[in-house]
């Protein structure tokens, strides 16, 4: 397990390498469960995890899912629009695009989920430009590490 990766479980019959879900918080079902800590408690809400590894060996009963599996996961990396001239490897505090319309083929890269105004995020890398909006003019869309 490397730095930034957690321990949690996952329902068993979407545990997947690359899945990625956003915690939406707990169930009235998980609140009194005694797998509670290994498995939600370490979660963000609102934050997009992918999942690292899985361990099938480990299995266990879950009220809701059915069966979990026990698996590593990290914080997804996200595409976000960002202005252009950025570097491999910069970090800044993200600062969020003013924009309401749900329609642009660009909103999900302003207004990206599991990312917040004020969350510090690190540059994995540029994937290319972004275009046909005035309000995001010269910006490019980055993949981001959210810390």
């Amino acid at each position: 397990m490397t730095d930034g990766e957690i321990v949690g479980l996952v329902p068993s019959s979407i545990a997947k390498r690359g899945f990625k879900f956003t915690f939406e918080g707990i169930s009235e079902t998980c609140k009194t469960c005694k797998l509670r800590s290994a498995c939600v408690d370490g979660l963000e809400m609102g934050r997009v995890y992918e999942v690292v590894e899985i361990n099938r060996k480990k299995r266990f009963p879950c009220p809701l899912h059915g069966e979990v599996v026990l698996a590593t996961l990290r914080k997804a990396h996200i595409l976000v629009a960002l202005p252009s001239g950025l570097i491999e490897g910069a970090t800044m505090q993200y600062k969020g695009i003013e924009c309401e319309d749900i329609s642009c083929k660009n909103y999900p890269y302003c207004k990206p989920e599991g990312i917040v105004p004020g969350d510090k995020i690190k540059i994995v890398r540029e994937v290319g430009p972004l275009s046909g909006c005035s309000k995001v003019a010269g910006f490019k869309i980055y993949e981001v590490e959210v810390r």
